[in-house]
């Protein structure tokens, strides 16, 4: 998550990178020369009209397939770019392992530093980023056994910002930064309930944000975020429009697996 997730400094959210959520972009690769940001304006109405329901998410596919699920770089505006490092994933095989962050006694660091990896009880997941020189997109899918594993999850996360709301201080790699989570009940997307959590803080002196929407269907939780550092998150294209791209790329996976 980002980094799922992402937090900013764990890995999507954090999310992409793991140990660096939501790969926040001063951690990152930095972009191409001239390379643009994407514009942080209001990306305006979401296309519901569009966006038919989908079924709810089956199959149990491991993270090495779930990688293939993720929007490649090209699916992003021109100036971004796939993060050096990769995506991160649960491998090949399905994970059978107890939840080592479980959301209702993670602690809020623990929680922003370890989004975007493995250890939340699922049974595989894959997230990375795409870049730019002040912002990123970050994407996340965590498959869990069931679908009610998978939509406590997404609760969960309003729990925990509520407990997360006042400032606290996280550090990775040897950057540390303060944060607050904020989170709210979203627009459904494809027929399933989100929610938007957000993370805000400063990094290293650097304002940064992470605005990332998360939506359970069936046994899978899809995350999308938009990352600024010193800038508002990048807008267009818009979460939720990736959250929907992500779900059908996964009903598409799953029927080929």
């Amino acid at each position: 998550m980002l980094a799922v997730a992402v937090g900013v400094l764990g890995a999507v959210t954090g999310c992409s990178t793991k140990g660096v959520p939501y790969g926040t972009p001063a951690t990152q690769s930095a972009a191409p020369t001239g390379s643009a940001t994407a514009p942080t304006a209001s990306a305006g109405p979401l296309p519901t009209a569009s966006m038919t329901p989908l079924a709810a998410a089956t199959g149990q596919l491991t993270g090495t397939q779930l990688a293939s699920v993720l929007l490649p770089a090209s699916g992003f505006p021109a100036g971004f770019t796939a993060s050096s490092s990769g995506p991160v994933t649960s491998g090949g095989s399905l994970e059978v392992a107890a939840a080592q962050y479980n959301l209702a006694t993670v602690s809020c660091a623990d929680f922003v530093e370890h989004l975007g990896s493995t250890g939340f009880g699922e049974t595989a997941m894959a997230a990375n980023s795409v870049v730019g020189a002040d912002q990123a997109y970050d994407q996340v899918v965590y498959q869990f056994g069931s679908a009610g594993s998978a939509s406590a999850f997404v609760a969960g996360l309003q729990s925990l910002a509520s407990r997360c709301g006042t400032s606290f201080s996280a550090t990775d790699n040897g950057t540390s930064g303060t944060f607050r989570l904020t989170a709210k009940a979203g627009a459904d997307v494809g027929g399933h309930p989100t929610v938007e959590l957000v993370q805000s803080g400063t990094v290293g002196g650097t304002s940064v944000v992470l605005d990332t929407l998360f939506s359970a269907s069936g046994v899978d939780v899809f995350g999308a975020a938009g990352v600024g550092l010193g800038t508002g998150a990048p807008a267009v294209p818009a979460k939720e429009t990736i959250v929907y791209d992500l779900m059908q790329r996964q009903a598409a996976a799953a029927v080929l697996s």
